[in-house]
C-alpha cells in the first residue's frame, strides 16, 4: 500500500519507514480486531494488538472514522491490484463479485460510512473505488459483457446497492442476502442482448 496518508481528500508526504510500519501494524491491528469484536471495540486494543501506545495510535488515525475508513481504503487498494490488467472478459462481473465479498466481510464498516462527519471524508475511498473498477469495466464493455451505457463512476452506485442490502441484516441471513443481492446487481450490469 502506499504510505502516504490520504483522509481528508489531500496527499501528505511520504511516512518514514518506522512510521509507515506502525501505521501497517495498527491497519493490520484493526482489521483484525474489528472482525473478532466489531467496529464498537475500544479503540485501545487496536493499539494494544500493533505492540503501539495509544498516542501512536491517535497520531495515525484522530477517530475510529479514520481508523475505518483506512482500513477501507486497504481493501479497495486490494481490490485495485487485483484487476489492475484484467484480461478476462467478464473482468467487471469477478470485480462487483469480490467488491460484494469484501463488503460482507466487513458489514460493519457501513454504518461508519454512513455516519462520515462530511462528504469530504469519504472522497479519497470513492476515487480509490473508481480507479479499481475502471480497468475491469472497459476489459468487459469492449468484450460486450457489460453495458455500454455504465460509467466508472457508477461503481458508487453499484458499491451503495450492495452494501445497502447488507445494513441491519442479522448475521444469520447476511450471507444469503449477500448472494441474493450480488445476483441481481450482477444481473442490472450485464450487457442485454
Amino acid at each position: 500500500m502506499d504510505t502516504r496518508v490520504h483522509l481528508h481528500g489531500a496527499m501528505e508526504k511520504p511516512l518514514r519507514k518506522d512510521a509507515a510500519e506502525r501505521r501497517e501494524a495498527l491497519l493490520a491491528a484493526a482489521r483484525k480486531v474489528f472482525a473478532e469484536e466489531g467496529i464498537d471495540t475500544p479503540l485501545d486494543r487496536i493499539a494494544e494488538r500493533a505492540g503501539v501506545g495509544r498516542a501512536t495510535l491517535y497520531r495515525n488515525f484522530a477517530s475510529r472514522t479514520e481508523i475505518a475508513l483506512a482500513v477501507l481504503l486497504d481493501e479497495v487498494d486490494v481490490l485495485g491490484r487485483r484487476f489492475a490488467s484484467p484480461t478476462e472478459p467478464q473482468a467487471f462481473l469477478d470485480f462487483v463479485t469480490a467488491l460484494s465479498e469484501t463488503l460482507t466481510r466487513n458489514t460493519a464498516f457501513g454504518g461508519v460510512v454512513r455516519a462520515a462527519p462530511s462528504p469530504e471524508i469519504l472522497t479519497p475511498l470513492r476515487t480509490a473505488l473508481v480507479k479499481a473498477a475502471t480497468p475491469a469495466l472497459k476489459v468487459s464493455q469492449v468484450a460486450g459483457v457489460v453495458r455500454t451505457d455504465l460509467k466508472p463512476t457508477d461503481v458508487r452506485i453499484v458499491s451503495a446497492m450492495l452494501g445497502a442490502a447488507l445494513h441491519n441484516a442479522a448475521p444469520g441471513e447476511r450471507n444469503a442476502i449477500a448472494r441474493r443481492t450480488l445476483e441481481l446487481v450482477l444481473d442490472s450490469v450485464r450487457a442485454r442482448a
